[in-house]
């Protein structure tokens, strides 16, 4: 691997903290020219020292490079004479040090200006800020919150570097300190564990652990020290006149601007640092949902999210509001031209290849072809395909696609948006769309007079997409770029998930991997990395992250090993080395379910099994159902570990991975439908709700399963299957029994919710009269939803405590005291007594939660490690987005829900539950849930 790669794979991080280390260099030689900077003369012999030691200063395909040295040539090309890279010199950094001491007419940089070495040279700075950092071998699981910490650890320096004066200024101990001339030699100290820790900035750090180990995130940061500032050092020799003309060339490089604001030391800046250099790009995308697309006056979607996370990451100041929607050909002819652009979302083809640079992939999708149903068209091979005037937005890759698979120019049909496209197709001026799956269906449902008319009638290809960058952008910021999106894939959080997988989740859920290798392959991977842990565990467990075969198969690296301790650390990850050192007990999949216990209490209790969960494919970039095998071994340092390996599911029957909603729904799947249904009118509001409503092929329209909904004067707004009755009043209406079921459905709905029976026809057979078990919410003071199943089941857990008038009661009561005890108290009173396990508010099972209505977490006792985060997107097995229902639930008074959560008495085993929230002020919420296992066992004992 080329220096330039190696450099690319570490340069994000040093966006995130402005990194500049102090330095050593080479010299070179130079008669400085005489120059009236500040009325002063410069006329000096100088020889520049400088080390290898990126962004800053390195040598890269026998070119010196990097901040500091841009910087030189261009003050001492303002002064009058141009001081060349060719010219400095490179050395390690002890002998540059030394040498500037020692010998006059000679200048150091880039060198950490600290109180110790304010006499020993003259100054001109500052280049930038820049922090060391402590590394550790991810498999240690060192931490380090404090200076106090670090006794007794062995830490690896550079002799003569600012790290070694911070950690005696620290109070760590000399003989802690093992001291080297070369950074590569304490990579290699520190990978054997012949050191523990080891001081340098990050950015080099990750360079150098690259070089030496083949992984830059081979070792991970426990600390950081204080921040320096990195200048110009010059020998005390060198005349006053000189540092000062220096200095005022760099203070003006500092202060001039061009037309667009943007100074030349902060461009220089920027071809180096990320967080510089990106905010100074253009951002275009097209209209091209669900990727990238216009909504509210807002630019959104896949891509933008995504994009936002690299922003915020890298520290960016830069946001969605900075992004431009053009047309395709638009974005692509600017892109072209060396305008400091970046266009997304692209996919990446031969004839595009040296036209950009290129980032990613961050996600799939399909290209199909789109015919309108009433047409009748049939497509059995690429053959068929010239019988038909097809549509494709101009410049797009969907041009290509066709034109590969045979189809002729002339059956082409350019257009400039998808809408013309679909304008084009509803008025038959063409037969066919080419697009992407995802993106025609949204374009149908925005602007399509029947959004169902249409249907794919051809898959043309599966493609994967990058954001691309004009030629002109340094190769430093699009590799910065293309590492912040596996950050934004790999790096957990306190939950466990990735931005990534929030972002996937909530806009495309989860698909199906076609299976490539068997499950028989998986287990063999399991028993041959167990074997090897029981022989070797550590030399193994360095194998596994450094994604050596046969830990992770060369030819399929979705075929990977991962191992667990048993307080449920990853020691080791074939895959994803940002995790090894991470504790995940607790943590869940991006669907709610907590896999990793599930994978701990199984291994600990049989030894072996399987567990099915959801996650991220490393090779077709988004989320699919994944089963894993898992084996229970001791390891040859005699610890116990969990070995684990799994294969991504085909899925050819999707009820094996999502609760069917089939012809007989459960009262489970009811509520869960009628809680979807709730989410949806409150996120799309009451028009577009009611619109989707009554579609009989929308989403709300499944088997027997359909939403109804009524104003609270028994107005008629939905009732998909009797058209004819939309607009009518029923308030008086009454079922073959004489109920008033009209008037129970919303009488139900205003008391937070619930169940109601009687008997209704069932459109589904010829609207026979059945029993029928419905389910109703109130979305607001105005109209209630709901849903039913015919002759439900008779004995129902869960119907029996959602109609349970004593549990209802009491859970109301209990989220009042809490409410009148935050009113009192006062707010953050209240939460840290909620927070407590034996607090008044925790009362076994049942205890109160708050969040806000952001979706943070204010109080969860069981579950501390969740405080303060966002727990908005959480769904439930059923597809509920619970916190989201309860945060609506709040924020209009209060109600009753049905979901599935983790029952603390129960080792936080996932079962059903039904809580009650309510609204404390603008600014918070309470809630409180029975889970419904427990009612039921407590029933079955008295």
């Amino acid at each position: 691997m080329s220096q330039s790669v190696r450099y690319t794979c570490f340069i994000l991080i040093a966006v995130f903290f402005g990194i500049l280390f102090p330095a050593a260099g080479s010299a070179s030689g130079y008669e400085a020219a005489s120059a009236d900077i500040n009325g002063t003369t410069v006329s000096a012999n100088l020889t520049f020292y400088t080390e290898q030691l990126p962004p800053y200063n390195y040598m890269e395909n026998g070119t010196l490079k990097g901040i500091s040295v841009d910087l030189l040539e261009t003050v001492t090309e303002k002064i009058g004479e141009k001081v060349t890279r060719e010219e400095v010199h490179l050395v390690p950094w002890t002998e540059g040090y030394q040498t500037v001491l020692s010998q006059n007419n000679t200048v150091l940089f880039t060198t950490a200006r600290l109180p110790e070495r304010e006499q020993s040279f003259k100054w001109a700075g500052p280049i930038y800020t820049y922090p060391n950092v402590l590394f550790a071998r991810s498999d240690r699981g060192i931490t380090i919150e404090s200076t106090e910490d670090l006794k007794g650890y062995r830490i690896g320096v550079i002799v003569d570097d600012v790290a070694v004066q911070q950690l005696l200024d620290a109070g760590i101990n000399k003989s802690q300190l093992v001291q080297e001339t070369n950074a590569s030699v304490l990579v290699e100290k520190l990978d054997s564990g012949e050191i523990d820790l080891w001081a340098y900035p990050e950015a080099t750090g990750r360079y150098l652990t690259e070089q030496v180990t083949g992984n830059s995130y081979s070792f991970r940061v426990v600390y950081t020290l204080p921040a320096l500032e990195g200048y110009y050092a010059f020998n005390r020799n060198v005349s006053d006149s000189t540092v000062a003309s220096f200095q005022q060339a760099l203070d003006t490089i500092k202060q001039e601007k061009d037309e667009s604001g943007i100074s030349t030391y902060d461009k220089i800046l920027g071809r180096y640092i990320p967080s510089i250099g990106l905010a100074q790009l253009n951002y275009l995308t097209e209209e091209w949902a669900p990727f990238n697309y216009l909504e509210d006056g807002n630019v959104t979607g896949i891509s933008v999210d995504i994009l936002e996370k690299v922003f915020q990451n890298i520290g960016v100041n830069r946001s969605q509001a900075d992004v431009r929607i053009v047309p395709l050909a638009e974005g692509f002819q600017i892109a072209q031209n060396n305008t400091s652009t970046v266009l997304f979302s692209i996919v990446r083809t031969p004839e595009r290849e040296p036209l950009y640079s290129w980032a990613g992939p961050f996600t799939r999708a399909s290209f199909v072809l789109y015919a309108p149903m009433s047409s009748n068209i049939t497509i059995s091979s690429a053959e068929d395909l010239n019988q038909y005037r097809i549509g494709a937005v101009q410049s797009s890759i969907e041009n290509e696609i066709l034109a590969s698979q045979g189809v002729n120019k002339s059956q082409i049909v350019n257009g400039q948006t998808p809408e013309e496209l679909l304008s084009m197709l509803e008025n038959g001026q063409i037969d066919l769309w080419a697009t992407g799956d995802l993106a025609g269906r949204h374009q149908m449902l925005k602007t399509a007079e029947d959004p169902n008319a249409y249907e794919i009638v051809y898959t043309l290809s599966e493609n994967d997409f990058y954001y691309i960058f004009s030629k002109d952008v340094p190769d430093t910021l699009v590799s910065a770029f293309e590492q912040a999106i596996e950050t934004v894939r790999d790096q957990k959080d306190e939950q466990g998930i990735s931005d990534y997988e929030r972002i996937i989740y909530r806009n495309l859920g989860v698909g199906c991997a076609r299976q490539t290798f068997t499950d028989d392959a998986v287990v063999e991977l399991v028993n041959t990395t167990t074997a090897a842990i029981e022989k070797n565990a550590s030399d193994t467990f360095r194998r596994i992250n450094a994604g050596e075969a046969p830990y992770r198969n060369t030819e399929d690296p979705a075929l990977y090993a991962f191992v667990y301790d048993e307080n449920l650390t990853i020691v080791a990850h074939a895959d994803n080395i940002q995790v090894v050192g991470k504790n995940f007990k607790g943590k869940t999949d991006v669907t709610g379910k907590p896999f990793r216990d599930e994978i701990l209490e199984g291994a600990l209790k049989n030894g072996t099994g399987w567990v099915d969960y959801v996650y991220m494919h490393p090779v077709q970039t988004n989320l699919y159902y994944k089963t894993t095998y898992y084996r229970l071994t001791q390891g040859s340092d005699g610890k116990s570990y969990i070995v684990c390996s799994g294969n991504y599911k085909l899925c050819q029957n999707q009820s094996e991975v999502t609760p069917a909603n089939n012809f007989t729904a459960s009262p489970e799947e009811l509520v869960a439908f009628v809680e979807k249904a709730f989410e949806y009118a409150h996120v799309h509001g009451k028009e577009a709700a009611l619109r989707e409503f009554n579609n009989q092929t929308g989403h709300f329209v499944d088997g027997e399963l359909y939403i109804f909904a009524y104003d609270t004067s028994g107005t008629t707004l939905a009732l998909p299957f009797q058209p004819e009755i939309i607009g009518t009043n029923r308030w008086n209406l009454t079922d073959a029994n004489g109920t008033l079921f009209i008037q129970e459905l919303i009488a139900a709905a205003k008391s937070g919710g619930g169940f109601v029976r009687y008997l209704y026809a069932d459109p589904a057979d010829n609207f026979t009269v059945k029993q029928k078990l419905s389910y109703v919410m109130m979305v607001n003071q105005s109209w209630i939803i709901g849903a039913g199943i015919y002759n439900p089941p008779e004995n129902s857990s869960i119907v029996n405590v959602g109609t349970d008038p004593q549990v209802r009661n009491s859970l109301k009561s209990f989220v009042g005291e809490a409410i009148d005890y935050a009113n009192t108290s006062g707010k953050d009173a209240a939460i840290a007594e909620f927070n407590k396990q034996n607090g008044t508010f925790v009362r076994d099972s049942l205890y109160i939660y708050a969040f806000d209505y952001n979706g943070t977490t204010l109080a969860l006792p069981y579950q501390p490690q969740l405080i303060g985060t966002d727990l908005s997107g959480l769904q439930d097995p059923y597809g509920v987005n619970y916190t989201k229902v309860e945060i609506f639930l709040a924020q209009q008074g209060g109600g009753f829900l049905f979901y599935h959560y983790y029952n603390p008495t129960r080792n936080m085993t996932l079962e059903p539950k039904m809580s009650y929230v309510q609204k404390v002020d603008d600014t918070w919420w309470l809630g409180a849930g029975t889970y419904i296992e427990g009612l039921n066992r407590t029933t079955q004992k008295s």
